[in-house]
């Protein structure tokens, strides 16, 4: 899918996009590492950046490290990688161009991952970009079975951030942990537990993240799933703690698709 269908039920456009989501980390189990184009073959510092993303994912899955310090180095190597320069080179292009301004999700389009040399063999993640017009939403919601990274490539977004810190029923715990407007160079990864619900509100045309995933790793539970939460809907304690709600598919389209701020 790459933009809501505007004769479609909102319940039915919402479970389609977010299931798309889903789509796009399965991707990440048979994805091969960097594509062979001419253009992109000869880009030593493009497939330096995919290489480090590949160990760095490698390593989450194996065990090596776990999904905070994943965070905390993609992170890192995002803020000290040159990634627009990059993006001719990583299709941004086709990415922008598949933009469209009648729905209220964001467009997906991979970036397509393939060996230099033209030899497939397996990534750790998946890469693509989620492209935005003004105003479109990407509604509060948090992960289980994965991990991702969200480097801002073009344009401002509204992102908001909460760390989770467990399930209370049918409520999930959260403490806020970033409110900002993100303009390019700007990453914002998750863990497990840290930024793990996220929110993004597009204020320009053309806005876009670069994202990275990695499934299949023990994050929340093993299993992949997209949790929608209300933190507009939400108690907080004495400590700042919020009680967020899990709603449904049509409940977080029409609070957060129509202006909730």
């Amino acid at each position: 899918m790459t933009a809501a269908d505007s004769s479609a039920a909102p319940d039915a456009v919402r479970r389609r996009f977010l299931a798309d989501l889903g789509l796009f980390a399965l991707a990440a189990a048979c994805a091969p590492l960097l594509h062979a184009q001419p253009r992109l073959a000869g880009a030593a510092a493009v497939r330096q950046w995919l290489q480090q993303v590949q160990s760095l994912s490698r390593r989450l899955r194996d065990g090596a490290i776990d999904s905070a310090q994943w965070r905390s180095e993609i992170d890192a190597l995002a803020a000290a990688t040159p990634l627009r320069e990059f993006l001719p080179q990583l299709q941004f292009d086709r990415a922008l161009a598949a933009l469209r301004r009648d729905g209220h999700d964001p467009v997906k389009t991979f970036v397509t991952l393939a060996e230099a040399d033209g030899t497939l063999r397996k990534a750790a993640f998946a890469a693509a970009y989620f492209v935005f017009a003004k105003g479109q939403v990407i509604t509060p919601h948090g992960h289980r079975g994965m991990v991702s990274a969200h480097a801002v490539v073009s344009g401002r977004l509204q992102l908001r951030t909460y760390d989770r810190l467990g399930r209370d029923g049918d409520a999930l715990l959260l403490k806020p942990r970033l409110d900002t407007v993100a303009t390019p160079g700007f990453s914002a990864a998750i863990s497990a537990v840290e930024g793990n619900v996220h929110w993004f509100v597009a204020e320009q045309d053309g806005s876009a993240t670069l994202d990275v995933i990695v499934q299949d790793i023990e994050a929340n539970g093993r299993e992949f799933a997209l949790e929608l939460v209300d933190p507009l809907g939400a108690e907080a304690d004495a400590r700042g703690v919020l009680r967020a709600p899990v709603i449904d598919w049509e409940q977080s389209s029409r609070k957060y698709q129509s202006g909730g701020t």
